[in-house]
């Protein structure tokens, strides 16, 4: 079951009350945010760092990659991505990269989504 997307986020705002504006506008674009940490990236001061999770609930690796892909498509149109990977028991890990995001304060994203 893929029960979460997990995402690392690069938030360009001076201060953490503006990068929660941006997380608002984040969770307009994917839904519910929940956030793990927020907190000003160690090498360049001019971002914060969120780890945050959206809820997925699927079980079908198929349906899992294509309903992430959906997803990223609304923050971000120019993605790399990894895999799908498939590992023994079935195990599977999808991710991907945005540079060039299209929500105002995004910087750069990460998702990933694994079955295990």
């Amino acid at each position: 079951m893929f029960k979460t997307i997990r995402w690392r986020m690069y938030i360009k705002a001076t201060s953490k009350e503006k990068a929660q504006k941006v997380i608002k506008r984040v969770k307009q674009e994917i839904g519910d945010v929940k956030v793990l940490s927020l907190q000003p990236y160690w090498k360049d001061k001019a971002l914060f760092e969120l780890n945050c999770n959206t809820s997925l609930m699927i079980e079908e690796p198929a349906k899992s990659v294509f309903e992430v892909l959906q997803l990223t498509n609304q923050i971000g149109n120019n993605i790399n991505v990894i895999g799908p990977t498939i590992y023994e028991n079935n195990r599977v890990v999808f991710e991907g990269v945005c540079s060039s995001p299209n929500v105002v304060g995004i910087h750069w994203f990460h998702f990933r989504i694994e079955n295990f």
